[in-house]
């Protein structure tokens, strides 16, 4: 963003400044916590080429610091915000930042179509700010209003009956001949078989090398795209994060595993129903669990040895996914159980026999990083609530060796952090 504001409207010079001709801004609170507070002007919500824009305004409890220059501290930010609330995406198009209500930083751009629009991190200001404007100002939909028929004019048959005094004979036989014919169904042919249609779908072919490696994912099938036209995807690497003082985790993990399976890409555990985590007051059923060796994401360029991801989802089928790490330690009793009751057949679930709880491979210590991206495998959907428990569990070399060498490196290389925040 340029640091000029003289290409800044008087509209938006009317915002900060007290004029009398300047309509009164309405500041509704929407969230505040222990960090922050936020607040979004009513008056300038509205609609524009598709997209929702308001001003928001973010009063920290804390002094802040400009990224772009250090020593610029602010205790207060105004913002032009743009939302595409279809793709859950928003922008910053005029950031005015203060500090005690004098005004020591500003920048913007004076056409939104060049602004970058990201996916903000769940429950972060920019989150909460997006569902705020994206709930309200809605453009209530017409309903269709259905034409009556217009009347046909008389015909001049229909003028001479009415003013002559037609024989009933003659009426009766008028009406006969202005009887439609009754039309016969059409008799429809039965439709031919399309057996390319009916055919099943051959699932697409990917893996972690070669030609149908992770730089070729993108490529190999449409439904693949988001592979590599996608701006949140996921792995990454944890180098900085936002203190934004979050929940703890809340975990419901009473319900053993049911099923293990050895896929052509991963060890998978299928969990009974019953387990659960609670994120935005959403309650995700925890589903499945993954491993991959080594791991996946990684915590200022360092790289463990094993990550298990437990995937959940929720009734509408959004996704969030919990994150434990490993490194080379005491062995871990659930791996334990995990490798004792592997399948023979690959892609053949079999019914544990042992009682093994997620909780048997999670830390008791549950401090988290949190942040949106996607799933790390095709086809790599974006808009997944992504939760990554920053303290590894333990698991011994050889527990670690035997499931490397199942899963063969099932780790995808990390992906591009494309101005996405990391809270903690």
């Amino acid at each position: 963003m340029q640091k000029a504001v003289t290409y800044f409207t008087l509209s938006l010079v009317c915002f900060f400044i007290s004029i009398s001709t300047c309509s009164a801004a309405n500041w509704a609170k929407v969230n505040e916590n222990s960090t922050s507070k936020l607040m979004i002007d009513k008056q300038s919500i509205l609609e524009k080429d598709k997209l929702k824009r308001a001003w928001v305004k973010i009063e920290y409890k804390a002094v802040q610091k400009n990224l772009e220059s250090p020593d610029t501290q602010y205790n207060l930010s105004k913002l032009l915000w743009y939302f595409d609330c279809p793709s859950q995406k928003s922008a910053a198009t005029q950031v005015f930042q203060y500090f005690n209500n004098e005004l020591v930083h500003s920048a913007g751009i004076d056409d939104v179509k060049k602004a970058k629009f990201i996916e903000p991190v769940p429950e972060s200001d920019f989150d909460r700010a997006m569902q705020y404007v994206c709930a309200s100002h809605k453009t209530p939909t017409p309903k269709a209003v259905t034409p009556a028929p217009a009347k046909a004019p008389p015909t001049t048959e229909a003028k001479t009956e009415a003013n002559t005094s037609a024989k009933p004979a003659d009426a009766e036989s008028k009406a006969t001949e202005a009887k439609p014919a009754e039309a016969k169904p059409i008799e429809k042919k039965p439709a031919k078989p399309n057996n390319k249609a009916e055919e099943a779908k051959k699932p697409v072919a990917w893996g972690y090398d070669g030609k149908e490696g992770p730089e070729h994912w993108g490529k190999l099938s449409e439904e693949f795209s988001m592979c590599s036209a996608g701006s949140t995807q996921s792995p990454i690497d944890i180098e900085e994060s936002l203190d934004a003082n979050l929940k703890p985790l809340k975990l419901l993990q009473k319900f053993p595993a049911k099923e293990i399976l050895q896929t052509n890409h991963s060890i998978q555990l299928n969990f009974r129903d019953g387990n659960i985590v609670a994120i935005d007051n959403i309650t995700f059923k925890l589903k499945q669990a993954n491993f991959h060796t080594p791991s996946e994401h990684s915590i200022q360029g360092k790289s463990f040895p094993l990550e298990a991801q437990f995937l959940h989802s929720d009734i509408k089928g959004n996704t969030a996914i919990v994150a434990v790490l490993f490194r080379e330690g005491r062995p871990n009793p659930g791996l334990e159980k995990v490798l004792k009751q592997l399948p023979n057949e690959s892609n053949k679930a079999v019914t544990l026999k042992s009682r093994l709880l997620a909780s048997e491979m999670m830390p008791s210590n549950q401090d988290y990083y949190r942040f949106s991206g996607s799933l790390t495998s095709p086809p790599c959907t974006e808009g997944i609530r992504w939760i990554l428990i920053k303290t590894p569990m333990t698991a011994s070399k050889e527990q670690i060796d035997a499931l490397a060498a199942l899963t063969q490196h099932n780790n995808r290389p990390l992906q591009a952090l494309n101005g996405r925040l990391i809270v903690d």
